[in-house]
């Protein structure tokens, strides 16, 4: 009696995808760089140029690469020179006083500042993992997806692929890595298919101790609020709670090219981030994306592939739109709708069900968590069957 190739690996059975190698990820990319001797104003001009958040810095006469160049560190070294120490203190609400204080100081302070953001030619060289939140990483083309994701379940952003020497192939980050997973998720294994089904409430993602700013809060307590918590973005609420706009790390580089914006609230920030980026690519740009508890994970990585975010809000309705709507508990949701199917882009083979309507959240919810990239690799790392990180899953065939 024959058996199914699937029953034997290396007989025609689809290779996990955690078993592909980095450098089949990053083929043809062009990588974009930046010279160690660059001010930080044409660094950032750069990451505003090529809509990215980290470069990796080339040393032209050692012809090496002397570390990455991430928002974060700019973020870090604007609070240093603004005479805070970031998130040095990590028990209290000093650091965030400080910068507060900084906020509202002088015109003249602001003057100050725009020539310390180096109008005078500061090297970016000097802020190269300055905040310590995404250092120059580096693995090789062999390397296996199962050791990057182990690597981005810890909090690291992207890696360098290198060539040979000291060349880069290119660099892999948790989008193009989240992407490659959701594009081949039809052929999830059943663990990752049960994770992906699974509620955000159940996965412990609706922690209610989401960091947040208002509206009218300053610039630089934002800054110092992403640096102590060591997060990528924060979530703007109003007075009660709810979710009017998102501050990202990505906004920190339009600080770089209109330093009064130093001294603006969090939302005049992320009103001029929103509009540069509209005059850029001609494309209106939504505050914020936002489910509710009741969602699955796979209709949270759908949100986040169509959208391109690198997180997304998770949102419940406030106590007395409960008490309006019947229920008290939350927990009772709208039977669901019929499936159907819908292709998530134009460019995308990959079809997804349409979800109830329960799953999107409300302008009028409360914030109650959030789902980010980070997240969800971590939680398809930990869901993983026990295999030594080391071990290269495609020599398994």
């Amino acid at each position: 009696m024959s058996s199914s190739n699937n029953d034997h690996p290396g007989l025609g059975a689809t290779a996990h995808w955690l078993s592909i190698q980095a450098k089949d990820l990053v083929e043809n990319q062009k990588v974009i760089q930046v010279n160690s001797t660059a001010t930080i104003s044409q660094a950032c001009d750069t990451l505003i140029k090529h809509n990215i958040q980290s470069v990796p810095l080339y040393d032209p006469q050692t012809k090496t690469y002397v570390g990455m160049f991430d928002l974060h560190d700019l973020a870090t070294y604007i609070l240093l020179k603004r005479g805070g120490g970031g998130s040095e203190d990590s028990d209290s609400d000093s650091a965030v006083h400080l910068q507060v204080a900084a906020a509202r100081s002088s015109s003249s302070g602001l003057a100050r500042d725009a020539v310390m953001m180096g109008k005078k030619g500061d090297a970016v060289s000097l802020l190269s993992d300055m905040s310590h939140m995404n250092p120059f990483y580096s693995v090789l083309p062999e390397t296996t997806l199962a050791q990057v994701v182990a690597v981005f379940a810890r909090g690291t952003h992207r890696v360098a692929v290198m060539d040979g020497g000291d060349s880069i192939r290119g660099i892999l980050s948790q989008t193009r890595v989240i992407r490659y997973f959701f594009e081949h998720s039809d052929a999830a294994s059943p663990g990752e298919a049960r994770l992906l089904d699974t509620p955000l409430r159940q996965l412990g993602l609706v922690t209610n101790d989401v960091v947040r700013v208002h509206p009218t809060s300053p610039v630089v307590q934002a800054l110092a609020l992403l640096e102590r918590w060591r997060i990528s973005s924060l979530a703007i609420v109003d007075e009660d709670d709810r979710i009017v706009g998102n501050l990202s790390v990505a906004d920190v580089k339009y600080l770089a090219k209109e330093r009064r914006l130093v001294g603006a609230t969090c939302m005049e920030l992320v009103q001029a981030a929103r509009f540069v980026q509209g005059m850029r690519d001609g494309r209106d740009r939504a505050a914020v994306f936002s489910v509710r508890p009741e969602a699955t994970l796979r209709y949270a990585l759908t949100k986040l592939i169509a959208t391109g975010a690198h997180r997304v809000w998770v949102t419940e309705p406030r106590h007395e739109d409960r008490l309006r709507s019947g229920s008290i508990s939350g927990d009772l949701a709208p039977p669901p709708m019929p499936v159907r199917r819908a292709s998530v882009s134009s460019t995308s083979s990959q079809t997804v069900a349409i979800a109830p309507q329960h799953y999107a959240g409300s302008f009028n919810d409360k914030v109650c968590g959030v789902v980010s990239l980070t997240d969800i690799l971590r939680l398809l790392t930990d869901n993983q069957p026990t295999v030594p990180p080391e071990l290269n899953y495609a020599s398994m065939d």
